[in-house]
């Protein structure tokens, strides 16, 4: 049955009749989100008498904050091969048209590709996570040293110099915590992950990309940024920056700032600039320099080129 939103039932629904489950396929031609399950009680494990790509398309139940048209919602795709599933057939006694409710997690023994009930492309499940509950690790707070959590501790930059000499400065360290059940976390198949924890003492929102770059709220209010390549940011409106504290930028490469219009410095305490080579300043226009004490000018030779009229000092 080609069970699409324009399918029309004439036949009799029959009895409700629900199943458990495998998920056998999820590569679906119509993009639809629909997978292929094998299910307990109905199919048999003999891939010769029911090959897996012989079952049938089932639709995936979306929650009612996902509208399901027009591309708005979640989209009905994250279930994958050798995943344990619960649904039911919409069309009664026929059994030919599924609904699949959602996913069971457990705890895996064994992957076997060549009977049915496990994933024909043997991957599912994995050999790391063989015999521990599916559970997202983080969430259960096991295992984090073989997690994102010991990435970000060796990828963790410390001793970031300060100019003219300031003290150094260390990105915090990466956050302990994550205690079951209250670490929320969503995991996707190459290893993004999200995560919203309310462990007492550890409330934390982490965004994490598999490259490396994530962003976390700490406990305290503490946000960390940590880019592992270039960054981007367009604004075509105003931007206002207001730091209550101190102020540390650190650039091992070039620095390149362009004003289009009237650029305005003003400090309050004493402004210091150290320069390792050349210093020039070229402006088109007039060169005022104010000193309300003295000024001077320390240097083995000093050149005055141009018609300016005699300088003070």
């Amino acid at each position: 049955m080609d069970n699409n939103k324009q399918t029309t039932f004439s036949f009799s629904m029959g009895t409700f009749t629900w199943f458990t489950g495998v998920v056998e396929e999820r590569v679906d031609p119509k993009k639809l989100g629909r997978i292929k399950v094998r299910c307990f009680g109905f199919h048999t494990d003999n891939k010769t008498e029911i090959p897996s790509e012989d079952l049938f398309w089932m639709n995936v139940m979306m929650p009612c904050n996902s509208s399901s048209m027009n591309g708005i919602g979640q989209s009905p795709t994250g279930i994958v091969e050798g995943t344990w599933v619960v649904g039911f057939f919409r069309d009664g006694d026929y059994k030919q048209d599924g609904i699949i409710m959602g996913t069971i997690g457990g705890i895996p023994q064994e992957r076997n590709s060549d009977k049915g009930f496990f994933d024909p492309k043997d991957v599912y499940p994995k050999d790391d996570f063989m015999s521990e509950p599916d559970t997202n690790r983080l969430a259960r707070g096991e295992k984090l040293n073989e997690t994102i959590v010991q990435d970000k501790k060796d990828a963790r930059e410390t001793g970031i110099s300060t100019a003219l000499g300031g003290f150094g400065w260390d990105e915090p360290s990466v956050p302990s915590g994550r205690q079951y059940p209250l670490n929320q976390v969503k995991e996707t198949e190459s290893g993004h992950v999200e995560e919203f924890d309310d462990t007492p003492g550890s409330l934390r929102y982490h965004r994490y990309h598999i490259s490396g770059t994530f962003v976390e709220v700490h406990n305290d209010g503490t946000e960390v940024r940590h880019v592992v390549n270039d960054k981007y940011e367009i604004i075509f409106g105003d931007d206002d920056i207001y730091i209550k504290g101190d102020c540390n930028i650190t650039v091992d490469g070039d620095a390149n700032i362009l004003v289009g219009g009237d650029s305005n410095i003003e400090t309050k305490g004493d402004h210091n600039e150290k320069v390792g080579g050349d210093m020039s300043i070229q402006v088109g226009g007039v060169y005022n320099m104010q000193a309300g004490n003295h000024c001077f000018i320390t240097a083995p030779r000093i050149d005055l080129n141009g018609n300016a009229p005699g300088m003070p000092f």
